[in-house]
């Protein structure tokens, strides 16, 4: 859907329903007009960046269309979902007046497109939703729509802010972005809920009666135009102060007065807490900051007042505020406006000293700014005198009446015993509580919630009188209403306590959940939905759900609910309601936020925090305000201390979710001591619930200790993280990561702390410092800096303290972890010791220092394990014990040195280099020679393993330590581990070629190879003699290992060969191809290079030649089964190179390679490339083993074969080399030759190369006839083959002679007797061949008859004798006989033929034919081809009886045709040749005969009276033979203008229409009638008379016998007639009394156009008798004839008037029966309650102009006020249409009505002049036309004030345009608007003067005689100015007053076309209409 599509679319709606001015249809249809245009603008936009967006706009406009096809009836449900679009609507709009930003960032183009997805899916769900809830079959659905989409909604103004929030980023640039969002959020509540219900503009608001509050727009009109600074709103409470600001709101956001307004509002709300004026600064800041995008000085100003709010002194921090408010109104200059709207002053905390501060400071913002203007809404004056210019307006009933009318119908309405009043009986209800509310809006509300109340008809009398007659005040009122509602129902009392303890008002879900908790039984429970609603229904009075949140209906009322709790009888006190509403929140947490967790030191991160409240409904309300709850409650006495009860502490939730909830929302929510006395409080609950040892308690200890720290209160947080830390070291494991980050936390905040003697900080800090070292040391380590940092804190405690002892213990634990990280001597353990030194002088301990001094000096006698010396001095006396014998001593010395080296080696810390891994090595090296020494070679070989485990891997730079591991590898090889050793040398030998060590690489390299082979030798040896005791894994690495060692040798060796084959095949055995390539691909590198290299002539290898193709053969296999199929084919074909360049021709390796190469090929179907292999071998084959080998023979004859096969090169020029090779002569050939002779045979005959195919033959042929007895390869198939190709080459290119053809064909038939013998199959063929020769041949044709007669009687000869096979003879036989019919045809064909032949052929051919109808069939064309043949000779004969035969055959022919053919293409191919026989024979009579008999009896059944073809059929012929009729007929006929189509069209519907027609003469007469109509049609369209006039005498015959006519007969035979005529071919159901309204319209209209007007009108009283007799005009379809009918009496209708002139007794007598119609037709309409509006509009207009006429004003006002009523339903009709129906049924309303039902034409008037000025302009043409007529009306009742508005405002639009609608034209023409002003002076001067100020109607004429477009004109010239207008001057006596109109048509008829629609104007454009509205238009 379009934007037009979309405005055409809420055009119609607006037209079709004309909704009351403020009605909810009306706003509904304004907002989604505004809402849709914001979509399209929003779309236009984003559309650059945003390829879709169009489309969602299509699709959102679809959707709001959904949405408004729920209708009128669903408008209060619709008006709150379109006043949220609406709302939505601005908000796109605020963002488009920024649209420069809207592309600024990539973040905001996401957003912004994200935005609108937002939208689309609101929509969307929103139409789903309720089409849903229509269509479920519910009578009525209530629900909430906050509650439902609420959350959506939050989400696009979140998503509104977060792009107004990148808005400023990019302006300020990106490092304001946190400074933004602190804005933010501190500007607006911390509570989603609070922040939706006072911040969020896009939230749904409350209804407002209809009609309510439109009285105020002058007022506010006048406001804007005047210099005021302040409206002042005033008036008692109830009085609608709240409901007006809400209407002032919504009609500023829409220009007024030529302004659009910048609007910024508050509401300060009565039942939410904490509304003070800081609270309402913050609201209007936060609108402001959406409006000051970019304004930096503003955003610097508000991030003053951020940090001005920060501190204690709240007078400055609202000072701040205001200036901020004021900086943020610099803006509003020159044309920018900007208004503050404020309701509910009286509802500041404070009182009025606050409400009036608040007041002043508003006002005196006002004054200030220039542009900007201030309403506010109280119960009395709010300002001081002296501050601003001041507007006061006290709202009083006078103002409010007619608002408090339509809220007290609104209100009653439902109530049974005032619907079923009369209107004025209700109107009466309604003046008594008028009179009886004194404009108060809450008293009349209570006091209908009473009438509702009354059950029966007396007590609502009872209550009635009782208000009007008593004088009880709203208070009086609410007590009545609360006697009347069951406080003592639980879920009653629960609801009202609850909402009057709760902070903010509570949503449903909340509510709902509060239900669900159960105290009592300490559970939640599942709680009846129903049973909410059913409290909400009983507390209707008092409360409405507005936005989402269940709210009271006044502040008076929740004062009254207040008081009845005070009193404590009906409600709990209020501290007992506080208890159970805190212990139901906290149930409600302890329920949902699970078992208690570890505690964190960290907050909660704001989506987590903002996920939690988002799944849990109620949680964001109970951690925000249980604990305020909880200080009101009975739970907290006024001195502070707690009473808790065991349910209380039973529900509290221990989780540490909670406190968490709690620290982030009181931070984030700006709360500064009092977020810190509730953090007190809510520890203090949690030690009394839960004690100490808690983890709940140690969290909330963490919150209140952070708390602490933030504000600076270093010392209460210091006890805090003190008594966390202990707690979490009895509570958690004994080093948890919370309670270390509590300790550390508390070391932090003591470290400037100074002490000097113990106290309890510096116990606790001792105590902290101990436990946070012993943590340290476990998880980091001893010598830790983190430890050492402690240890050190520690020890300057105690210095500081003074206790030197427990220092001195602290610093030599120091001491002794510096030397172990340090190192003795270090700097860093000198420091140490110098602090040790003091210590222990401070301590007096003289020796100590002494003997620690001395032990300094000593350090050269210790000896560390990695000191060469001490390793010399451990191996000496290693050698000294083992000389000793002692070598458990030896071992114990090498294994402890090697335990304690190999520590050094791991520990970390150590920085003794390479060295110490050297030491080690030679340490073990030395242990296995020991070891060896002592013959344990075992155990050398573990250690030898163990040593090389722990340096595989190592990386070092030292050549030293790899000469020592190759000294280690040469040990393994030693002692057998070859596998091992090799790995060890290969490391070494990497090593050492990395860094250039040549001598040792090379050392390496040889150790290496011998290892190998020893390795090798040993796995053969162990292979040979030992089972298989080896796994696959490892046999695998073995070889590998040999292989790579074997590759790096310089020379082949027969092993290295024997080695890569058998690594290969392994491999292969395996299927690991791509293992196996890469060993043959790097064993052919060092066997065979030249394979694996490309470039250059390859040959075979000098040695291991064989060895290397295999090898090679390897490779191209595994590349063929890895699929690598090109490497495989290059790896042949470089292996075929290299045989055929080293290799002999006939050696058996090139044969091998060449025979595989070509497999490959053929495998792949590379046969271009086996074709050039074989050439290249026959090429060698020629060269080197001569033309005549065999081999090169057979490779002719391949070549050949594959060249033919597969189309590669002429493959007949090599068996041409093998013909010429092997030598032939003209008799003779060499048998090898004789297949490529053959070969050759066929291709000269394919490619026409005659002679040579000739010589070919020839050659052939003599060899065949001489050699027939001993030659296989001449078998009958070649025989035949090469007999007709010698055949046709002399015959169709030699040309030889007639004789040496039948010379060859005599050869072949004595020869295929001779090799075949006389019952082959070729042999009887060559038999016949001559006879087929003779045929050839004209003059030859008897020859061949007489041949073929031979030939038939050898064939039944030897057939008897059964000496030929039977399938030859049939065949053969066939075929001798088709010959020979051929031939007596031809014979028969010359002029000169004998009689005796033809009889003879006649004989022949009827053999033929008869032979073809048993075996093909009647019709086959070949059968009808031979009886075509038989008929021609008989015509031949030319005998008397060959005629007859001739008609017999062919009759016979047909009828066979017809009975025995089913096929259709067959029956059309056989009447196609039986025609051509026909009319070829000068049969065309006889066949016209034939086929009328035959059609005629197929259709009817029934033959005609003559039958004298004699055709009978003895069962009935199916339809299908008209195919064969339908041919038969046009070929017949021939005549080409009439297609084969028709024909067969016309067969089949005579055939139904008989058949219809037959079995409806049995059935009713309305069928046979219909049936018999039918038929006639058919046969009058072809002139069959006499069969039309037989089917009317029998029809009408039936129509007499059923329907008696009160009419001459030959009227009633003409009516007859033409009922037969108008059904005609109508196909439906015949209903005779329909089909008599439009025969009897259709035939008097025929005879008055042939001046007939006698018969017309006895033939139209016949009718309308008949009709009438039938009840026709009761249905709907037969109206429209009544009224053409009754028209065509008055001779209405006609094309053209009729000539003759009518008598006036007979023109008489036509208008009476034309009255009778018309009266029969509109009482048959009303009794049947038929909807004539489905009429065609033409027929309408005609009746509607006639009964205007007539001046029938009652039927016509009834006719129109259908089709108003229907106009919703016509979707065709034109908004033109519509508009003019409305204007005709307000005319006929008038003139017909009382003037109550006048006053309702008015109305009506008044609505269709308001939607054509929304739809059309003010100042179209048609709303011109629509607002004379309602000036006309008010004037002809009286009403002379309002009709002069009427015309002022049009003028007043001339020159000052229209704020509501920008698409109002511009001007009017001078004519047009010069009738305007002699209206307006008309009525001046019925009123006697002027409705306003004089000067304001002075000044309007001035400024129109002033307008160019009119001063120049000539009938401005004498319009003087009005106030020189004579109020004394006689007003006229027509112009401005109303009369009849003198036609009554809607549309001229001219203007409709034949269908009776209203015809197109060429050239006329389509009126502008909503498609043309403008961005400012709403």
């Amino acid at each position: 859907m379009t934007i037009e599509e979309y405005f055409d679319y809420i055009e119609r709606q607006r037209l079709t329903h004309m909704p009351h001015r403020g009605s909810h249809w009306d706003k509904v249809l304004k907002w989604a007009e505004f809402f849709g245009l914001q979509i399209f603008h929003y779309a236009n936009n984003v559309e650059p960046f945003l390829a879709e967006s169009k489309l969602a706009g299509r699709l959102i406009w679809t959707a709001c269309c959904a949405l408004l096809d729920l209708g009128p009836d669903n408008a209060q449900a619709l008006e709150t979902t379109f006043a949220v679009f609406y709302k939505l609507g601005l908000s796109i709009a605020f963002l488009l007046r920024r649209d420069n930003l809207l592309t600024a960032s990539d973040f905001l183009r996401t957003e912004v497109g994200r935005s609108f997805n937002d939208l689309l899916i609101l929509v969307r769900d929103v139409s789903l939703y309720y089409r849903v809830k229509l269509f479920s079959g519910a009578h009525e659905t209530v629900f909430d729509f906050n509650t439902v989409f609420g959350r959506q909604v939050s989400i696009f103004s979140q998503r509104r802010a977060a792009i107004v929030n990148a808005m400023w980023e990019h302006v300020l640039g990106h490092q304001s972005s946190t400074q933004i969002h602190t804005v933010r959020n501190w500007l607006q509540p911390r509570d989603r809920s609070l922040r939706k219900l006072v911040t969020e503009p896009e939230a749904a608001a409350g209804r407002r009666d209809e009609f309510t509050c439109e009285w105020f727009q002058s007022h506010l009109l006048a406001f804007t135009r005047s210099q005021d600074d302040v409206l002042s709103l005033q008036g008692p409470s109830g009085c609608g102060k709240s409901v007006l600001a809400g209407w002032i709101i919504e009609r500023l956001q829409r220009p007024l007065g030529k302004k659009s307004f910048d609007l910024v509002s508050c509401t300060v709300e009565a039942d939410v807490t904490g509304e003070s004026s800081i609270a309402v600064a913050q609201r209007l800041l936060l609108q402001l900051l959406d409006l000051n995008v970019g304004n930096k000085n503003f955003f610097r100003s508000l991030v003053e007042a951020h940090r001005a709010a920060q501190s204690p002194n709240q007078e400055a921090a609202e000072k701040s505020l205001w200036q901020c408010i004021d900086t943020g109104l610099n803006q509003y200059q020159g044309t920018d406006y900007l208004m503050f709207i404020v309701d509910g002053l009286d509802e500041l905390e404070g009182g009025q000293q606050q409400t009036t501060k608040m007041a002043n400071q508003l006002t005196l913002l006002a004054s200030k700014h220039k542009n900007t203007q201030l309403i506010t809404c109280s119960r009395g004056p709010a300002f001081k005198a002296g501050h601003g210019k001041i507007r006061n307006f006290i709202i009083t009933s006078d103002h409010t009446y007619e608002d408090l009318r339509l809220v007290i119908n609104s209100s009653l309405h439902g109530q049974v015993h005032f619907d079923h009043q009369n209107e004025n009986a209700r109107e009466k209800v309604v003046e008594q509580l008028l009179d009886a509310a004194k404009g108060n809006f809450l008293e009349a509300i209570m006091t209908a919630f009473l009438l509702k109340r009354e059950s029966t008809h007396d007590g609502f009398n009872k209550v009635l009188k009782a208000a009007s007659e008593s004088k009880v005040d709203v208070h009086d009122l609410v007590a009545r209403l609360t006697n009347t509602i069951d406080l003592t129902s639980m879920d009653v009392h629960l609801f009202v306590s609850w909402m009057l303890v709760t902070s903010r008002p509570l949503t449903l879900p909340e509510i709902s959940l509060l239900f669900q908790v159960d105290v009592a039984r300490r559970s939640c429970v599942d709680h009846d939905e129903h049973a909410i609603q059913n409290v909400l229904a009983a507390l209707k009075p008092f409360i409405i759900l507005e936005n989402g949140f269940v709210r009271f209906r006044h502040s008076i009322i929740r004062q009254h609910m207040l008081n009845v709790q005070k009193e404590g009888k009906k409600l709990r006190n209020r501290r007992d309601a506080q208890a159970d509403f805190t212990m139901r929140l906290l149930a409600y947490s302890h329920f949902n936020l699970g078992k208690p967790q570890d505690p964190v030191f960290e907050m909660l991160k704001d989506s987590e925090v903002e996920d939690l409240f988002a799944k849990y409904d109620l949680l964001e309300y109970t951690v925000a305000h249980w604990l305020h709850h909880f200080g009101s409650s009975s739970f907290q006495q006024d001195n502070g201390t707690l009473q808790l009860t065991s349910d209380f502490k039973a529900i509290f939730p221990g989780t540490t979710r909670l406190p968490l909830l709690e620290w982030s929302y009181l931070e984030t929510a700006g709360a500064t001591s009092e977020a810190n006395h509730l953090f007190e409080l809510a520890l203090q609950v949690r030690r009394e619930v839960l004690t100490d040892n808690h983890r709940a308690v140690l969290q909330g200890l963490i919150v209140c200790g952070n708390a602490y720290k933030s504000k600076h209160q270093v010392t209460e947080a210091r006890e805090c993280f003190y008594q966390g830390s202990k707690i979490g070291q009895h509570l958690l494991r004994k080093h948890h990561a919370f309670t270390v980050s509590c300790t550390t936390t508390f070391l932090t905040l003591t470290e400037s702390l100074t002490v000097t003697t113990r106290n309890e900080v510096a116990s606790w800090k001792e105590e902290l410092l101990i436990y946070v070292i012993e943590t340290y040391k476990q998880q980091l380590g001893r010598t830790h800096d983190v430890v050492i940092r402690y240890y050190k804190m520690l020890a300057q405690l105690y210095v500081d303290m003074h206790e030197e002892h427990h220092a001195e213990r602290i610093w030599r634990e120091v001491r002794e972890i510096i030397i172990i990280r340090f190192g003795k001597g270090s700097q860093e353990e000198t420091m140490i010791s110098e602090h040790l030194t003091i210590v222990l002088t401070k301590g007096e301990k003289k020796a100590d220092v002494v003997e620690y001094e001395r032990g300094i000096f000593d350090i050269v006698t210790e000896l560390d394990v990695w000191d060469i010396r001490r390793i010399r001095m451990t191996l000496e006396l290693a050698w000294s014990y083992e000389k000793r014998g002692e070598f458990l001593m030896v071992e114990e010395l090498f294994v402890v040195l090697w335990r304690k080296l190999t520590e050094q080696c791991h520990h970390y810390h150590h920085h003794h280099g390479v060295d110490i891994h050297i030491r080690t090595i030679d340490i073990v090296i030395k242990y296995v020679h020991f070891l060896r020494r002592c013959h344990r070679h075992e155990e050398a070989a573990n250690v030898l393993i163990c040593i090389w485990s722990e340096y595989e891997e190592y990386d070092f730079e030292s050549e030293t330590l790899f000469l020592r591991l190759k000294i280690v590898g040469q040990l393994m090889r030693e002692i057998r581990l070859l596998s091992i050793a090799i790995t060890v040398f290969k490391r070494c030998w990497e090593w050492f070629k990395s860094h250039g060590k040549y001598e040792h690489t090379r050392s390496c390299e040889n150790i290496i190879s011998e290892t190998t082979v020893e390795l090798v030798t040993s796995v053969s040896a162990t292979t040979t003699t030992a089972t298989s005791t080896t796994t696959t894994k490892s046999t695998e690495v073995v070889v590998r290992e040999v292989f790579e060692s074997t590759l790096t040798r310089t020379t082949v060796t027969p092993e290295t060969i024997t080695i890569c084959k058998n690594l290969i095949s392994y491999y292969m055995k395996l299927e690991l191809w791509s293992e196996a390539i890469e060993a043959t691909k790097r064993s052919l590198l060092i066997i065979w290079k030249a394979i694996v290299t490309e470039g250059g002539t390859i040959a075979l290898p000098k040695d291991f030649g064989k060895d290397a193709i295999e090898i090679a053969m390897f490779w191209a296999i595994c590349h063929r089964r890895s699929h690598h199929f090109h490497e495989a084919e290059e790896i042949h074909v470089r292996i075929y190179h290299a045989c055929r360049n080293s290799c002999r021709i006939d050696d058996e390796r090139l044969t091998n390679a060449y025979t595989v190469l070509i497999e490959h090929y053929e495998e792949h179907h590379h046969w271009r490339k086996v074709v050039e292999l074989h050439q290249e071998m026959l090429t060698e084959y020629r060269n080197h083993l001569g033309s005549k080998h065999h081999l090169t023979i057979q490779t002719l004859y391949v070549l050949g074969s594959l060249c033919i096969e597969h189309g590669h090169g002429n493959g007949f020029e090599y068996y041409e080399e093998i013909i010429n090779i092997l030598g032939h002569s003209e008799h003779h050939c060499h048998p090898e030759a004789l297949g490529a002779m053959m070969w050759i045979c066929r291709w000269h005959y394919e490619t026409g190369h005659w002679h040579k195919l000739r010589n070919i033959c020839r050659i052939l042929w003599d060899i065949w006839r001489h050699q027939h007895t001993g030659h296989e390869k001449f078998t009958a198939e070649f025989v035949e083959v090469l007999y007709i190709h010698y055949r046709y080459v002399l015959e169709h290119q030699i040309h030889v002679e007639h004789s040496v053809l039948r010379e060859l064909i005599i050869e072949y038939r004595n020869s295929c007797v001779k090799s075949f013998g006389v019952s082959a199959a070729i042999t009887i063929k060559a038999i016949v061949e001559p006879a087929h020769y003779s045929m050839e041949m004209e003059k030859h044709v008897h020859e061949a008859i007489s041949l073929y007669e031979e030939v038939l009687t050898h064939i039944e000869t030897m057939s008897e004798t059964k000496t030929i096979a039977s399938v030859v003879t049939t065949t053969t036989i066939t075929l001798i006989r088709e010959r020979l019919t051929q031939a007596y045809v031809q014979v028969c064909g010359h002029e000169s033929v004998s009689t005796q032949t033809i009889e003879r052929a006649i004989k022949v051919v009827l053999y033929r034919y008869e032979s073809l109808r048993s075996t093909l069939g009647w019709a086959h064309v070949e059968t009808l081809t031979v009886l075509r043949e038989v008929i021609f000779m008989y015509v031949k004969l030319k005998k008397q009886e060959s005629v007859t035969i001739i008609q017999r055959m062919l009759l016979e022919a047909t009828l066979q045709i017809i009975i025995q053919e089913k096929h259709s293409k067959t029956l059309h191919e056989a009447g196609k040749i039986v025609g051509q026989i026909i009319t070829s024979c000068g049969l065309t009579s006889y066949g016209h005969d034939m086929v009328h008999e035959l059609r005629l009896q197929i259709i009817s059944g029934s033959a005609t009276s003559s039958n004298k073809l004699g055709i009978k059929f003895d069962k009935a012929v199916g339809r299908v033979s008209f195919v064969f009729l339908v041919t038969l007929e046009q070929v017949i006929r021939e005549n080409l203008s009439i297609s084969y189509a028709e024909v067969m069209a016309d067969y089949i519907t005579e055939s139904v229409l008989y058949e219809s027609y037959t079995r409806s003469l049995k059935a009713s007469s309305t069928r046979s009638l219909g049936h018999a109509a039918h038929l006639r049609a058919f046969l009058l369209r072809y002139k069959r008379q006499s069969q039309i006039e037989r089917i009317e005498e029998q029809s009408f015959e039936i129509f007499i016998n059923k329907w008696s006519l009160h009419a001459p007969t030959h009227i009633q035979k003409t009516l007859y007639i033409s009922l037969l005529e108008q059904i005609g071919d109508e196909v439906r159901e015949i209903d005779i009394s329909d089909v008599t309204c439009r025969s009897s319209v259709a035939k008097v209209s025929a005879l008055l156009k042939h001046d007939r007007a006698q018969e017309a009108y006895e033939l139209a009283h016949c009718a309308f008798l008949f009709v009438k007799e039938q009840r026709s005009y009761h249905k709907s379809d037969n109206v429209h004839y009544g009224f053409k009918l009754s028209g065509l009496m008055v001779l209405l209708g006609l094309d053209k008037p009729i000539k003759a002139n009518i008598d006036t007794k007979l023109h008489q007598s036509m208008r009476q029966l034309s009255q009778e119609i018309i009266r029969e037709v509109l009482k048959c309409c009303k009794e049947s309650k038929l909807d004539s509006v489905r009429l065609p509009l033409s027929d309408l207009n005609g009746l509607i102009a006639l009964l205007g006429k007539q001046q029938n004003y009652a039927d016509l006002e009834w006719i129109l006020e259908l089709l108003w009523k229907c106009r919703e339903e016509q979707k065709n009709w034109k908004p033109d249409t519509i508009i003019e129906i409305g204007r005709r049924f307000v005319q006929a309303r008038y003139l017909n009505a009382s003037k109550e039902r006048r006053s309702e034409a008015i109305r009506l008037c008044e609505d269709i002049c308001y939607n054509l000025r929304r739809v059309w302009g003010s100042l179209d043409p048609k709303t011109l036309e629509m607002s004379d007529l309602l000036s006309q009306l008010y004037t002809n009742m009286g009403h002379t004030r309002e009709a002069q508005r009427v015309h002022e405002n049009i003028l007043r639009l001339v020159t000052e345009g229209d704020d509501g609608d920008d698409r109002t034209r511009d001007t009017m023409d001078s004519r047009t608007a010069r009738h305007q002003v002699e209206l307006l002076k008309q009525s001046y001067l019925r009123l006697g003067g002027w409705d306003k100020s004089p000067e304001i109607y002075a000044d309007l004429i001035h400024d129109l005689k002033a307008m160019p477009e009119y001063k120049s004109q000539p009938e401005w010239a004498n319009v003087k100015p009005a106030n020189e207008w004579n109020p004394k001057e006689a007003a006229s006596e027509t112009l401005g007053k109303f009369e009849a109109p003198q036609t009554w048509y809607l549309v001229k008829p001219e203007h409709f076309d034949e269908k009776g629609e209203i015809k197109e104007t060429p050239g006329k454009t389509k009126r502008p209409g909503m498609s043309a509205k403008r961005v400012t238009s709403n």
